[in-house]
């Protein structure tokens, strides 16, 4: 019998059993990244101008300390229902270092972007930000045992070339829905070629579609949260499109676009085809969803929000229990 334990996710909601979190790192380059301003809050981009040159540790240091907490609620939250969670290490000084200290945003918030699990194939995602490409030394300090002793097919996209082309796929645009995989496209996270390498790499088994969405926006799961099969919730107005056609029988839980926004209202971890986490900050969408039958679990997550990114973002699911 193999003693080698499985990493593999099929579906948006299959049984989470464990997971890897972001921890509270977050460093902001001398020089304020403009490229950001488009996706993020006016409250963000003057707590990020503050922040220049330093980390939020070190100006906003009650900032900081509300994220430390309400990070480890969550994270209680979900040991307490037996999910396993991995938290990503800090980044070491030889790290930042990657790409030149103070050219680049540094962050080890959310590790959602920076790998993707299908099946049991363990992909390092490759990203339009250079700095955040830095995040998977971390990472990969953090998993390398557990990846040791697993059954996981391991590959790294190729480094993009400087001149800002190349395939890119962030794991922020990618959902999957058993063989079919919707992969958005807002020309600020995955691209083309990066939905075209994912379908190389797959092979025909898999059913890949790209999504067009906003430039407001800046990946797929700030517009969509899958529940479960035949719910979904969407903000329309992130869409550059119709929704897929593979939501064309599902209930729809209606998201505005200032909750989409400036609240991450799609942004949300589900546990289990019945259970989902939502920031306590949004108990309207905790009431529709519980409308629709599902258990909302509900923790503060404000500290986290205003940067642009909210539960999804924060998670990666190593072990989902669900068949194709």
């Amino acid at each position: 019998m193999s003693t080698m334990k499985p990493v593999v996710v099929n579906h948006e909601w299959g049984a989470l059993k464990e997971v890897i979190v972001g921890s509270p790192y977050f460093y902001i380059p001398t020089v304020f990244p403009e490229y950001m301003r488009p996706w993020l809050s006016e409250l963000a981009v003057g707590r990020f101008t503050k922040t220049c040159g330093s980390t939020l540790k070190e100006r906003l240091p009650e900032v900081w300390q509300e994220q430390v907490t309400q990070i480890n609620a969550a994270i209680k939250a979900l040991e307490d229902r037996g999910i396993k969670v991995h938290q990503v290490l800090e980044p070491t000084k030889e790290e930042l270092r990657y790409l030149g200290y103070d050219e680049y945003l540094r962050l080890t918030m959310y590790p959602r972007d920076e790998i993707v699990v299908i099946g049991n194939n363990y992909i390092e995602t490759s990203l339009q930000n250079q700095g955040r490409r830095s995040t998977r030394w971390a990472i990969r300090r953090t998993m390398n045992e557990r990846l040791e002793n697993s059954d996981a097919q391991i590959v790294s996209m190729l480094e993009p070339p400087p001149t800002g082309d190349g395939a890119f796929l962030e794991s922020g645009d990618v959902f999957l829905m058993g063989r079919d995989i919707l992969v958005g496209h807002s020309g600020n996270g995955s691209n083309t070629a990066g939905v075209k390498w994912l379908q190389r790499y797959l092979g025909e088994e898999y059913r890949i579609q790209q999504v067009p969405l906003s430039n407001n926006f800046l990946h797929l799961d700030c517009v969509l949260c899958t529940p479960r099969p035949g719910l979904a919730m969407v903000c329309r107005e992130g869409l550059a499109g119709e929704l897929p056609s593979l939501f064309k029988d599902w209930d729809i839980i209606d998201v505005s676009p200032e909750d989409a926004e400036q609240r991450q209202g799609c942004n949300n971890l589900v546990i289990d085809e019945k259970t989902i986490m939502v920031p306590a900050e949004l108990p309207h969408l905790s009431e529709a969803l519980t409308k629709a039958g599902q258990e909302v679990i509900e923790i503060p997550f404000g500290s986290m929000i205003w940067q642009g990114g909210s539960f999804r973002c924060w998670h990666h699911p190593l072990v989902r229990e669900s068949s194709l």
